[in-house]
This record gives structure tokens, C-alpha cells and sequence, in this order.
């Protein structure tokens, strides 16, 4: 018979594998934490493992770097608590650095680390030093979390353990709060920076990290409207419906819907209506085609519609300035039906390899017109098609009759350009199956003096090929023909 001691001393044994166990893996520690729902919410509740969060947490064990760019109320900063409670509880000297637009939210966030560790099973607590608004810390093992407001030198005398921006596209020193921050953790800390979209700030730190990702060593994470259990199409109707017009701030009530609850990354990071340079809806349309390819050739070439004899083609190529830049884009573009059929979209390529790439993607429909833009390394892209001996390539007459190959940009044909692709996709008129290309449509910005330009960090280069091939077009044919004798519209 199993006495009351034995069965205290098989209980305990008990706790403390799974103290153990919830040491070792974040995941599994999730289970024993409990948040706040204040009225009229649930009150305090078990933490939820909604799939979008669990995905998140498994990132964070190889991912030193994340931007995570989501809708509101999707459960960032209640598992953002819990994983600084986590690093501040087993990590023994651990210092987890909390960022906020302001004192105020700074508090807010620490008092949800501070309702998840004094809800943990009391054996799990250790004694806290400081308790105020803005620190928490265990002498006991040496730790401690900061909330601060985001000032400019905030958390500079810190070696962060974990740095945790929240809300970061609307702090108003983030660029330099991060310069500030930033090298705490380069000695293998972790930093975890999350916010919806400010539609007021077309051009920030934030957006810049989540558009070069991963390139830039970071891991980008969207968050939908739709990821939260209970919404549905009906949940947004009221939602927008109810937003009071003080809040507004100048904003559409759709624009504050894409900012607060965006359905993809394209809405959330595309500029304020009045700023965007294409017609909205209808890149939003313009998404139900997105589709993959039928057929990658080459592990680079994108076909998405096979040559047909009845069609009638062109190409365009935007070459980037280099590989790891901006991206070099091939489109053959069906001149009837203004479906873009194939593509190439790299940025790893050398001008010689891009060149070839595209001359084996243009040997599958006939050998079609080719306008490649002179600017930058353009010039030698057209050098290198010469030297292959491609038959049509495309040229411009200028002053005297003098002929030059190639599109060339400047202020006038770019300002054909840009209208003529607002006037198509306006018109519907145009199908673009890449959604990476297409992406690049929805960050076309027109500043003040009506110019147009991708936004920073943002990349232009596959609507300029569209454009380029557009402007084209008129001298499309079926099958190959005679080098072109005009430039078009200038």
C-alpha cells in the first residue's frame, strides 16, 4: 500500500519533469500559462494555441531575426509576454528588453508578463526583486525584463537576451531606437519586431525589413484578419461599419480596415488610397488569377500559357543593378489578350546568365519583338542579346532619324509609360500570374508632384517590364518578322 509520503514524493517527482520539460521547450510551456481577458471577455483563460501562433513559436527556435506583420487582436502581445516570461524565468542572467509606442503602452505590455508569471503553479515562482510598471526581475537567478517607451536611445546600455518591438510601425523613434538597440543582440540575442501597417507612414524601418526579407537575415511573418477563430466576412461588415469617424484620422473607413485588418501582406503595406499609383480594386481583382506556373524551365523560366499560333507576342526586360539588388524581370506579354504568359524574376543572375535565360524562354514563342530598357546595366543586356544574334530586338529613332536599341526611360517616356499601365489595369485589361510580381503593382506610390516610384525597400522592376512591353505591343506578331523601323508614343 502506497503511503502518504510516497505518493507527496511521486507528486513532486511528478511537478518537477514537467518544470523540466516546460524548461526545455516554450511550447510545452505554454500549456501551464493562463492570460486576461478583461470584460466583457472571459476573464482569466488558459493560453489558446490558435495554429498561427504555434507556427510562430516553432519559427522562434531558428529564427534570431522576425518581422511579423499582422492584423489586430491576433495574439502577438499576450505570446510575446509569455515567451519574455519563458527567456526571464529559465534563462539564468537573461535580459528581455520590451519596446512600446509610449510610457503607457510600455506599462500595459509588462503588466501581461507580469499576470502570466504570477499565474504559473506557485512551485514554478521564484521570489521577484523589483515589481514596478517598467521592471520585473528574479535575483535568484539574475534576470529581468524592461518596458520602455521607444525613445531614441532606449535600451542602449543593455546586452539584450530578447529585444521585443511592439507595435513597431508606429513608434515615432524606431529607426533610431533600433540603430540604438540593435547591436545589444548581435552577439546572439534575439529581437521579434511586430505591428500592423501604419497607412500614414508609406515609407519605415518596419515595412523595409518585412519587404527585404529574407534576404536581409530576417524572417517575415503575416498575420490575416482571418487567422483569428470567429471571424468571417460578416464579423468584418460590423466591424467597419462601427468605426466611429473620430478614430478615422483622415483615413477611409476601408483604409483603416486594411490597416488594422488586412487580408494579405500587398493590402497592408500598400500606401493610403490617395498615394497609390494603380487603381486598388483592381489589382485586387487581379490577385483571383494569380496562379503558378504550367511549366518552369530551367529552374528559372515561368510558363504560365503556351505559345498558340493565333497569338501574338512581345517581351521586356528591366535588368537590376546587379545580382542581390533589385531584380532582373523578363515578361512575354500575349498582345491580344494582355496576359502576361511567361516570365523570368531573379535577382541571383549575372547579365549574361539573364540574357540567355530570357533568349531560351523567347525561343519558345517565335522569337517575339524584345524591348530592353538601356538604363544602367541595360546597355550591356542589349550588348550581350547582339553578340547571340537575336533577330528583333527593339529600337527607338531619336533626332535625325538616328537609330538607338532599346526602351530608354527618362521623366517623359516614364510618365507614357506609368499612364498607359494605369489606364490597362484600370481597364482590366491586363492578367499577371506571378503574385510576386504582382505584388511589386500594389507599392507603386505618387508623390506630390505626381511621380511614381516603388516605395522604399519596395521593388519596381516588374511593372516597368509590363509597361515597357505595353508600350510595344502595336508591333507584335504572330510568328518572327523584320527588325522593328519605330520607337512608339515618343
Amino acid at each position: 500500500m502506497t503511503t502518504t509520503t510516497e505518493l507527496e514524493t511521486l507528486y513532486h517527482a511528478g511537478e518537477a519533469a514537467e518544470l523540466q520539460a516546460a524548461s526545455k521547450s516554450f511550447l510545452r510551456f505554454l500549456d501551464y500559462v493562463y492570460i486576461l481577458e478583461p470584460p466583457p471577455g472571459r476573464g482569466k483563460i488558459k493560453f489558446e494555441k490558435w495554429p498561427h501562433l504555434v507556427r510562430l513559436v516553432e519559427g522562434l527556435e531558428t529564427n534570431r531575426l522576425n518581422v511579423i506583420l499582422k492584423a489586430r487582436q491576433e495574439g502577438f502581445s499576450w505570446v510575446m509576454a509569455a515567451y519574455s516570461v519563458w527567456i526571464f524565468r529559465f534563462q539564468e542572467g537573461s535580459v528581455v528588453l520590451k519596446f512600446s509606442r509610449g510610457e503607457v503602452e510600455s506599462h500595459a505590455l509588462l503588466s501581461k508578463a507580469r499576470f502570466i508569471y504570477t499565474s504559473l503553479p506557485l512551485a514554478w515562482q521564484m521570489p521577484l526583486g523589483s515589481d514596478s510598471r517598467s521592471e520585473l526581475s528574479l535575483p535568484d537567478n539574475s534576470s529581468k525584463i524592461m518596458a520602455l517607451p521607444s525613445t531614441e536611445d532606449a535600451g542602449r546600455s543593455e546586452t539584450a537576451t530578447l529585444v521585443i518591438q511592439d507595435e513597431a510601425d508606429f513608434h515615432t523613434y524606431l529607426e533610431t531606437n533600433y540603430l540604438a538597440v540593435k547591436p545589444t543582440i548581435d552577439a546572439g540575442g534575439q529581437m521579434i519586431m511586430g505591428s500592423t501597417s501604419n497607412k500614414k507612414k508609406s515609407v519605415s524601418l518596419f515595412k523595409e525589413l518585412y519587404r527585404g526579407a529574407p534576404d536581409n537575415g530576417w524572417n517575415a511573418v503575416f498575420w490575416g484578419w482571418r487567422l483569428r477563430p470567429g471571424r468571417d466576412e460578416t464579423w468584418y461588415k460590423r466591424t467597419q461599419d462601427e468605426i466611429p469617424t473620430v478614430v478615422l484620422e483622415g483615413l477611409t473607413p476601408e483604409t483603416y480596415m486594411q490597416q488594422e485588418y488586412p487580408d494579405n501582406a500587398e493590402e497592408a503595406l500598400a500606401p493610403a488610397r490617395a498615394a497609390q499609383a494603380m487603381d486598388f480594386e483592381s489589382l485586387i481583382w487581379m490577385q483571383e488569377d494569380a496562379k503558378r506556373p504550367v511549366e518552369v524551365v530551367e529552374g528559372v523560366i515561368n510558363i504560365y500559357e503556351k505559345w498558340r499560333g493565333a497569338g501574338k507576342y512581345c517581351a521586356a526586360t528591366d535588368v537590376s543593378k546587379g545580382t542581390g539588388y533589385d531584380f532582373g524581370v523578363s515578361v512575354v506579354l500575349d498582345a491580344v489578350t494582355g496576359r502576361v504568359v511567361a516570365d523570368i524574376m531573379s535577382n541571383v543572375l549575372s547579365t549574361e546568365e539573364f540574357v540567355y535565360y530570357t533568349d531560351v524562354m523567347l525561343e519558345r514563342y517565335k522569337k517575339p519583338i524584345w524591348g530592353i530598357e538601356d538604363n544602367g546595366l541595360g546597355e550591356a543586356a542589349i550588348q550581350a542579346a547582339r553578340r547571340k544574334g537575336y533577330p528583333r530586338l527593339y529600337y527607338r529613332t531619336s533626332g535625325r532619324n538616328v537609330r538607338q536599341i532599346g526602351w530608354h526611360t527618362d521623366s517623359r517616356s516614364r510618365f507614357l509609360l506609368y499612364d498607359e499601365l494605369y489606364e490597362s489595369i484600370k481597364a482590366r485589361q491586363v492578367t499577371v500570374y506571378n503574385k510576386d510580381g504582382l505584388g511589386q503593382f500594389f507599392t507603386l506610390r505618387r508623390d506630390g508632384q505626381g511621380h511614381i516610384s516603388a516605395l522604399k525597400g519596395a521593388h519596381d522592376d516588374y511593372p516597368m517590364a509590363v509597361g515597357i512591353a505595353l508600350q510595344i505591343r502595336g508591333q507584335a506578331t504572330s510568328i518572327g518578322g523584320p527588325i522593328v523601323r519605330r520607337g512608339r508614343r515618343y
